[in-house]
This record gives structure tokens, sequence and C-alpha cells, in this order.
């Protein structure tokens, strides 16, 4: 198992538990035993956790669990409740971490949804029904029983039989969920011999609650859904996963991730008063991934509100881009929006959204939701951006190095890698990292060269050359691709379709284009654009703008890197971290702009 870095324990606790082992039952006996040793808790009633408790001072256990402890003491590290959860979940071994998505949601995070979401529902709580339809180690869960402990005054033996649902794709996670309430209700002077849950191992994409719980069916479903959706992307995912996700109607759209299907499972699992609150991934509201979702919500006229915390990082052990969503079953007319950083988040019904009417929001370009009135009129101005230029990205061999190389030098028909391998110039071309132009960086410094096996028919179609014109004409540049012919197999992690093996990984930006912008695909406030003329000029990585007829493309390149389009970018792109924006070409086709083309 991977033990990631935890913000509260050092690197030698780390390698402690990671030596001792790697299976579920040893790791979750010591950290149970080191947890109620450092509580002072030497006798339980719970016959679960009695048998997760190392009791034989002479066996090899106890010794770990003495030197654990011993550690933990003189490292000045302690194990309370929410340490001991933040633990469980950082030793899930990585590959369920990339399969199942499963990651842990900080406690001002947790605390904050579970709040919240309760505040939302109202008051009449004593029999309420509350689910994490992918649990995980419980987090949310035991957010929610506190509360109910200290609304309802029940005891946790109750909260946990009539309150308290949960659902995990993991055998362990479930497992570790019954360990976490059972301590709580321990740590609070509430030990019984056995609680009864309502924990289940299954998937969420096909579990059927009211088949398995007679209490959800009676319900008419649950009255709070709290939770962290899974984060895989589509490639990562198994094929029982891809076939699932099919039968959700917010997959049909893109190459949906794990995540999104959650929303439409969630709501659905709603009773006519139900409420949901979810940190998630905030790629939705504009992703081409996010179609089908955001016509599901619209469709629906689901009450929504977000919270996007655009580029702070909320999760330490991965960069993702999240969003606090909450859901209602009532309908609502409109999307509620605001950008907070997580340390400015207050009570939710003081905080003052702005509102864009659903009929106003485009689920197909994606929602305009940060400043609808300044998108709305930069996109109403002028002709479409879209109807006049042609946006493009660059060529993608998914093999740059193998390919694409900065001559050490030129001699006679050949030019020269750093290495010494040669290759003939007659079958490469210019091409530049367009990412990488900036005040520093012009298009003739950055130049480069491509390996290019493809040639041009009369309609100036890319096509690629055969193998044996390739060998008896190329010798050179056919064996420094043969050598890396195994990696170039690898591609598309083995599963890549290719006219032959030594073409690019994709065919887009072959074409000849004598006239184009180009600019990176990640720009931050004052990026440059640069103009090139040259027909035989290629580019990667970044992107490109080209007039579909003929034009200036001076006004192009005063437009796009301009005060005002910053603005729009700032507002309408995907952000990332250190004030980037994403510049793709779903983002620029609805920009407005005066027709320079003749």
């Amino acid at each position: 198992m991977l033990i990631q870095q935890v913000a509260w324990v050092n690197k030698f606790v780390l390698d402690c538990l990671k030596e001792y082992s790697t299976e579920v039952n040893p790791i979750n006996k010591l950290l149970v035993s080191a947890f109620l040793r450092l509580k002072s808790i030497t006798t339980v009633k719970n016959l679960y956790i009695q048998s997760l408790m190392i009791t034989d001072d002479s066996s090899d256990e106890w010794n770990v669990l003495e030197k654990f402890t011993t550690l933990l003491n003189d490292q000045a590290q302690k194990i309370c409740f929410e340490e001991l959860l933040e633990l469980f979940e950082f030793v899930i071994s990585p590959s369920d971490k990339l399969i199942n998505g499963a990651i842990y949601t900080p406690k001002n995070i947790r605390e904050y949804i579970t709040k919240q979401s309760f505040l939302t529902l109202g008051n009449n709580i004593h029999d309420i029904k509350v689910v994490d339809i992918a649990c995980g180690c419980g987090g949310f869960l035991i957010n929610a029983s506190r509360i109910l402990k200290q609304k309802t005054e029940k005891s946790y033996k109750q909260i946990f039989e009539r309150n308290i649902f949960g659902v995990d794709i993991q055998t362990y996670s479930v497992k570790r969920t019954e360990i976490l309430l059972s301590l709580l209700a321990i740590t609070e002077g509430e030990d019984e011999e056995k609680f009864n849950f309502n924990l289940y191992q299954g998937n969420s994409l096909e579990f059927n609650w009211q088949e398995h719980n007679a209490q959800i069916k009676k319900n008419k479903g649950f009255d709070l859904i709290l939770g962290n959706p899974p984060y895989v992307y589509l490639r990562n995912m198994d094929a029982r996963t891809k076939e699932l996700i099919k039968k959700w109607s917010v997959c049909s759209t893109g190459h949906p991730d794990l995540y999104i299907p959650f929303f439409q499972i969630g709501y659905e699992l709603l009773n006519k008063n139900g409420v949901l609150g979810f940190i998630t991934v905030n790629t939705f509201v504009h992703s081409a991934n996010g179609r089908a979702l955001r016509k599901y919500f619209t469709k629906n006229n689901i009450s929504l509100k977000i919270i996007d915390f655009k580029d702070e990082q909320i999760f330490k052990s991965r960069t993702t881009y999240t969003c606090l969503c909450f859901l209602q079953k009532k309908e609502s007319d409109y999307i509620s929006y605001i950008t907070l950083k997580q340390k400015k988040l207050v009570d939710i019904h003081t905080i003052k959204f702005n509102k864009i009417l659903y009929k106003d929001a485009d689920c197909v370009a994606g929602w305009s939701v940060r400043n609808y009135d300044f998108i709305t009129k930069m996109e109403s101005v002028g002709v479409r951006f879209g109807d006049i230029y042609n946006t493009n990205s660059g060529i993608a061999t998914l093999s740059n190095k193998v390919y694409i190389f900065k001559p050490d030098k030129e001699k006679g028909d050949y030019l020269y890698m750093q290495d010494g391998t040669k290759i003939e110039k007659k079958i490469c071309k210019n091409i530049v990292n367009s990412n990488r132009i900036n005040q520093e960086n012009n298009i003739e410094n950055l130049k480069e060269k491509i390996i290019f096996p493809y040639i041009y028919n009369k309609n100036n179609e890319a096509i690629l050359i055969k193998e044996k014109y390739f060998s008896d004409n190329f010798p050179s540049a056919y064996k420094h691709l043969s050598k890396h012919k195994c990696d170039l197999g690898l591609r598309d992690k083995g599963n890549g379709k290719y006219p032959a093996w030594y073409a690019f990984g994709r065919t887009q930006s072959l074409g000849i284009i004598k006239c184009k912008l180009l600019f990176p695909r990640m720009v931050k406030k004052g990026f440059v654009a640069e103009i090139s003329n040259d027909p035989n000029l290629y580019f990667y990585n970044g992107m490109s703008a080209y007039l579909k007829g003929e034009g200036n493309l001076q006004e192009l390149k005063k437009l796009l890197t301009s005060e005002t389009t910053w603005q729009y970018i700032e507002n309408k792109c995907k952000y990332y971290a250190s004030g980037y924006f994403g510049l793709g070409k779903n983002y620029l086709d609805n920009l407005g702009c005066l027709d320079h083309s003749k």
C-alpha cells in the first residue's frame, strides 16, 4: 500500500506503518490499538473493536504496537479521532485511489457541507435518513452522526440503526467506517457489545437501495445525501465501470469522469424534500463532458447552489479544481453561483449568490456563471468568433521525445540530434511549441524539427507514406523510429489503432495553413500571441487560430490579447493554479468580434 504524507504526521510514523504491513487487517489492528492506548482506554465491550485489539504481550503484533506508540510519543504525534480517520484514508492502495477515486476530504470542508445541508433541511430531523453513496472510511457519516446526536439526543446506537446509511465499492472501506463509527460512540461513553449498521459493499452505479433496505423504501428515498464523489478519469476506469456509466443519461456526452453520474444517482435517490451536499470537480460547469449533466439540471429545474473554489487547492494529495454543490429536490428557475476562498465560507443562507436563469444558460457551450451580464454582452457584439476563425490544437505525436528534436548541427543532407543520430532533412519540418511563446521566446528561437512521415495529396490532405518508401528513401529516420518501435506501440496504453506503427498518435493539425496566429493553451494575463506566415511551420502543445477566408490576422492578435478579452477569459474559461486559464476552442467560439475577412 502507498502511505502518502499526511499533514499532521511525519515521515517516521508513515515509514513505520509501511514497513509493518501492506495488508488491511494488521493495519486496522495496529491503528485501533494505538488509538485506544493513547486514549487510555483499556477495556471495551464492543465485540468488533475487541477483535481488533492487540492484547497478547508476547506476540509480534504487541512488539510492533510498542514500537509504534513509542515512536508517536517520541515524535510528539498523537492520534485523535480525526487523525485516525485521515490515516485510514491515506493507507488506501494507489491502485484503488486511481481506479475508485478515493480521496480524503478535509475536516473543515466535511463539517461545512454537513452543517449547511442540515440547515437547509430544517429542524424536523429526528427520523431522517442520511447517506453517503461513496462513503470511503465514513468521514461525512461521522459528522452527520455528531449533529444528530447533538440535535436529537438519541443514542449513537439508535442513530446508526435508524439514521445513518452508506455504501462503498471497497469492503475494507465499509469495515473502516464501522470501526470509526464504533470508536466515535465508545470515546463518547457509549460502548455497546454490538452496533447495527446500514453499511453496504456495493457499486453506486448499480446499487438498489430500496431492495437492500426497507427503511429507504418506506421513506421513499433519502432526506440527506452527503459526500465526495469519486474522481476518476474515463481512461482510468475499468471495463465494468465504463459499461455501467452508460446507463446514466448525464454520461451521454464527451468522456465523462466518474463523479458526473453521482449527481444523477444522488438526485434520484432523494425524497421529495431531500437535500444533497457534495464537494466535487467544478469542470462540469463548462466542459464538454458536462453537457449532458447541464442539460439534466436544466430539464429538471434543479435547485442548485455552487460555491466555486476556483484555483484554490482543497486536497493536499491531488491537484483538483473543486466546488461545493447543494441540490434540493424542489424546482428552481435559476442556478445560484459564487466564487469563494474556503476561509471565506459562511452560513449558506447569508451568501449573496449570482443567479442565472436556466433558460439563459447554454448547456452546450457551458454555463457563463461567473459574470453572466458581461459574458452576454461580449458574446452579443459583432460576429461570432467561431464563424470567422478556425481554432486548432497542435500536432499530437503522443511521443514528442521520439519525433521532435533541436538539431545539434546540420551537415549536407542531414540534421543531427544531440546524441549524434542523423536524420534526413527532407523528412523534417519546422515546428514550435506554442505553449512556450512569451515575451522572451518568439517563434524564431523556439523552432525545432519534427520527423514528418507524411506527404500531401492535391486536396492538401496529409497522407502517411508507405513503409517501404519510408525505409528506402529515408533510412536514417526510419532506423531512428525503429529503435523506438516498442515505445510507440505503448501509446494510448497499447490500444492505439494507427495506420502504421510510425504514424502520429493523432491526425490533427497536419494540414498546410499559411497564415496563423499561435498562442499558448494555458494563458495568464499579458500572454503573447505571434503571427506566422510560413505554411511549412507546424506547432504542438499549444493553439492556433486562422481565418476561414482571407483577411488580417493583426486584428485577431489585437483582439485576443486585449484587456477586454482577458476579462472575458477570466470569466469564461477554465482556470488553473497561479492565475492560468485554459484557452480552448469551445471557450473562444462564442466571443463577439469584428469581421475583418474579405
